[in-house]
């Protein structure tokens, strides 16, 4: 059986599409430096576990949800040997969903068990993976309460595409596992037309943030802007940056020159504890992870 994995999204690519993302009312980054937060826990469809993956500017959210159905596999569990008892394995599903307002919609799969969303844009398109009938994997676009099978019809002429992005114009960014270089490159899908990103386009991005190593292996969080590298930290390692410069990683958000602890930003008695913020969009709203539990920080 071919398994659903989330796909990573690939920062720089999807840097590219954000010149088309709106934002209302952006927060400063002065102003984030010293924000509070209240926390929405976003909920599940179903098992109670729920990996938040993807933000818009507008605060919907996608990821994967598990809806607490179960399919058993051919594979031996635990104690299992020649001659023996046989423990069959059984694996929980998740499906992709919108998380909007308050509500958490089921998107739904291609006929399979198992779906997960990878990016949405302000109008609420979803991008992302579904499984078939027969347990392949393709990359599929939510849009209007409808599913679309994009690995046979937009990106059929492309060689194990997977899909990271997609803006507020409608275009997807993702990677071609056998681009027109002979290995794996970038395209863009602009209303139906596919245009390979060859790998001198990544300059276009005038911000992209990750780690580095010091000269003493230590790991540093950085971000690159207008050809500087700025410092920000050690153990720091960053997961989002959003247009006003500010960065969100781990449990932790740099912002004016300052690195906080998240979990000193929500109010005291929440009862969660933030372990990973993986998404933040220009209004200063924060998608993280307290475990198994996706929550949506609001500046307050």
């Amino acid at each position: 059986m071919n398994r659903l994995r989330l796909l990573h999204l690939v920062p720089l690519a999807v840097l590219i599409l954000g010149a088309g993302l709106a934002a209302a009312a952006p927060v400063s980054a002065a102003a984030a430096a010293t924000a509070t937060y209240t926390v929405t826990n976003l909920g599940s469809l179903g098992y109670g576990v729920t990996d938040g993956v993807a933000l818009s500017a507008g605060g919907q959210v996608t990821g994967r949800s598990f809806n607490g159905a179960t399919i058993t596999l051919k594979t031996c569990c635990g104690g299992c040997y020649p001659g023996g008892p046989h423990n069959p394995c059984k694996e929980h599903i998740y499906h992709a969903f919108v998380w909007s307002n308050g509500t958490m919609t089921d998107l739904g799969t291609l006929g399979g068990n198992f779906s997960a969303g990878s990016a949405i844009s302000l109008s609420g398109e979803v991008v992302g993976s579904a499984q078939t009938k027969t347990g392949v994997s393709d990359a599929v676009l939510w849009k209007g309460g409808k599913i679309t099978d994009l690995t046979t019809t937009a990106l059929s002429g492309l060689s194990g595409a997977g899909v990271a992005g997609i803006n507020d114009s409608g275009q997807i960014v993702g990677t071609d596992a056998v681009g027109s270089t002979g290995h794996s490159q970038l395209f863009l899908d602009s209303n139906g037309t596919i245009t390979q990103l060859p790998l001198p386009g990544f300059a276009a991005a005038s911000r992209a943030t990750g780690c580095s190593a010091t000269g003493t292996d230590a790991d540093h969080g950085f971000v690159w802007s207008n050809g500087k590298m700025t410092d920000l930290g050690l153990n720091f390692f960053p997961a989002a940056i959003n247009d006003n410069g500010v960065i969100v990683g781990g449990d932790e958000i740099y912002s004016g020159g300052s690195l906080q602890n998240l979990n000193n930003l929500i109010p005291a008695n929440s009862g969660y504890q933030i372990t990973s913020a993986v998404a933040i969009n220009d209004n200063g709203q924060i998608l993280a992870q307290d475990g198994g539990e996706a929550l949506l920080l609001t500046p307050s």
